[in-house]
């Protein structure tokens, strides 16, 4: 069996297998940092809230400094100090004494990790050709959907041997060692022509990226969608337990439907990497958005009408909506990596990711406000119409590459 086109280039290889720690290292701490919070300090409600934004904030507010400073330096650099800097954070997570400072030494690692997915995509953008592009995206999607299956899986492992602070340790381990494994990667200075001899200031050239972004006839539309479609997934993800509750299934059932999520995401990108370069990105994007649009309206129809629906429908379902997700964000990234010229791409991806975090801070409580007024069937239907939306759209740009 062939193996996909990109992994005939050797330094993307490189690139790729040092992702796997950096991205389990995001995630191999999620449930132990729960697990302190809840069961060793008790904490209240509103910390878990608190959590949230001070993982969440920083790529918004600092994000797209880092994107224009990620334009100006060796990107090669840049994963490694970054992978460090995640590394160092996440140790210190051992000495916090209270909640308060956890918080904030949580804030300082998410403002170093918001150099890691600019310099990655820069990275990729830089040792691909455009054929390649495609299935690059879809290799390094699929490595992020398994990682947050299988870390958090295996933080909640440690635990049943080692204290939550212990496993802060490990974490900052595999950090460092996918900074080690970078160290293989070829130079990948800025080339001559990318680099201005004296550019701006950071304010402007964030602005000045903002500005290319909002007249591009591409990116623009492009980075809204996949907002939007952030802000569908956001506006119902908080959600899905009660859903489940409502749906008469239990916790076990959760937990499948979660994995089902995980494992779509990667069948679907794998399968991607193995395609051709896609000639017309939009039109993925559109049978995604439909596809998963309509999967999220019937699951809240079936809640609003007080139907029931069999497990194995409930199941496929959300594996149905990890698939659907690979065909947004692969095309998306390729997208951005064909329209983007190297020294603009950092400053671009970063902006995305900042409008993606809106999403994240704003819309589940907007479907939690909903859900409560009318019911969660409610904010699902809000949030697959949404998504309809954007399918709507993207069709029109079909032949846009």
């Amino acid at each position: 069996m062939r193996r996909p086109l990109a992994l005939s280039n050797p330094e993307l290889r490189k690139l790729l297998s040092a992702q796997v720690p950096a991205d389990f290292a995001d995630w191999l701490d999620f449930v132990a940092i729960g697990a302190l919070l809840a069961f060793s300090w008790n904490a209240e409600p509103i910390v878990f809230a608190v959590l949230a934004v001070s993982m969440g904030l920083p790529y918004l507010l600092l994000g797209p400094f880092a994107g224009v400073l990620v334009d100006r330096i060796n990107i090669r650099a840049v994963l490694i100090w970054s992978n460090i800097g995640r590394g160092l954070f996440t140790a210190s997570f051992f000495l916090a004494p209270d909640w308060v400072i956890l918080m904030g030494l949580i804030a300082a690692r998410s403002s170093v990790d918001t150099f890691f997915t600019p310099a990655k995509q820069s990275a990729i953008q830089a040792l691909t050709r455009k054929a390649e592009r495609t299935s690059a995206n879809g290799l390094s999607h699929a490595i992020n959907q398994a990682s947050k299956i299988v870390a958090p899986a295996a933080g909640g492992g440690l635990l049943i041997w080692i204290a939550p602070q212990s496993v802060f340790l490990l974490n900052a381990a595999v950090s460092v060692l996918a900074a080690l494994m970078l160290l293989r990667l070829r130079n990948l200075p800025r080339g001559a022509s990318d680099v201005e001899e004296h550019p701006p200031g950071m304010f402007q050239e964030v602005k000045t990226g903002l500005r290319d972004v909002s007249i591009h006839p591409v990116l623009r539309p492009a980075i809204l969608m996949v907002a939007a479609s952030f802000f569908a997934m956001f506006f119902y993800d908080t959600l899905i337990a009660p859903l489940t509750r409502d749906l008469g299934f239990t916790q076990t059932h959760l937990g499948l439907a979660l994995a089902a999520v995980g494992a779509g995401g990667v069948l679907s990108a794998v399968v991607l990497s193995y395609l051709p370069d896609l000639r017309r990105p939009f039109l993925w994007i559109a049978v995604g958005s439909f596809i998963g649009g309509s999967a999220v309206a019937f699951l809240g129809l079936t809640e609003m009408r007080d139907e029931t629906i069999g497990l194995i429908v409930f199941i496929s379902l959300f594996g149905l909506l990890g698939v659907t997700s690979a065909m947004k964000v692969v095309p998306f990234r390729t997208i951005v990596q064909n329209s983007v010229p190297p020294n603009r791409i950092g400053r671009v991806t970063a902006l995305s990711e900042a409008a993606n975090t809106i999403a994240l801070l704003f819309a589940p409580f907007i479907g939690a406000a909903i859900a409560s007024v009318t019911s969660i069937g409610t904010a699902f239907v809000c949030g697959g119409a949404v998504m309809l939306l954007v399918a709507i759209k993207a069709l029109t740009m079909r032949n846009h590459r």
